[in-house]
């Protein structure tokens, strides 16, 4: 599928629900990466913060120190936080 569902509007995804369905239908769900949940839960309190505009940094900085002790790379933190791994790494590290 060329566009992320992410970006997508509903009207977008009604639009395009039969290809959307072949999509998913065909996918082999083998070919997914795999996160820890304490990477969910990060990813979750980010988009919060964005929706609400408010930022609590101790409860990030306690979500990302669990994403990682439970196997988030420094990689995957830094896409989630959109940085660079070195930042993400030097800041949180």
């Amino acid at each position: 599928m060329a566009t992320d569902l992410r970006n997508m509007s509903i009207d977008e995804m009604i639009a395009n629900c039969d290809e959307i369905a072949d999509y998913f239908e065909s996918a082999d769900p083998g070919d997914a990466p795999v996160y820890p949940a304490a990477d969910y839960w990060l990813r979750c309190a980010l988009q919060r913060a964005e929706v609400t505009g408010q930022l609590d940094h101790d409860r990030i900085r306690a979500l990302i120190a669990d994403a990682h002790a439970a196997g988030s790379t420094w990689e995957r933190i830094a896409e989630l936080l959109d940085t660079t791994t070195e930042a993400a790494a030097a800041q949180y590290g």
